[in-house]
């Protein structure tokens, strides 16, 4: 996944950070649920990227002035019903660390949502 054009409006862009996450999320899921956990996670997080580029307000975005003035959260959990896929991930447990600058969304981490954010975000 890399930066992609947006939907009206919007471009996404991931970061180098962002796009290792996506690829560790994967490997890591990849080991503990085979093939089909796999393309599910990998499924969620699209359509998740999505949602977001469709709409960066939409229902389950947080501003996060604790982490950063200009951050905001997106737990894919938000998204879960909207995937593809004929299951759904049961408990996803990873968040979009990301900002909006004019139509840009800029797309900093993905981390887990156990995780101290503001340790992950410069």
């Amino acid at each position: 996944m890399s930066a992609k054009a947006g939907l009206p409006g919007y471009k996404l862009v991931l970061s180098d950070a962002a796009q290792q996450d996506i690829a560790q999320i994967l490997e890591w899921t990849q080991e503990a649920f085979g093939d089909a956990g796999r393309t599910r996670y990998e499924n969620l997080i699209s359509t998740a990227l999505i949602d977001l580029r469709t709409d960066p307000t939409r229902a389950g975005v947080r501003q996060r002035g604790d982490i950063s003035k200009s951050v905001c959260t997106y737990h894919l959990a938000s998204s879960r019903k909207r995937t593809t896929t004929s299951r759904h991930v049961a408990k996803p447990r990873h968040l979009v660390l990301f900002r909006v600058k004019k139509n840009v969304i800029e797309v900093a981490r993905l981390l887990h949502d156990a995780m101290d954010f503001v340790q992950h975000v410069s």
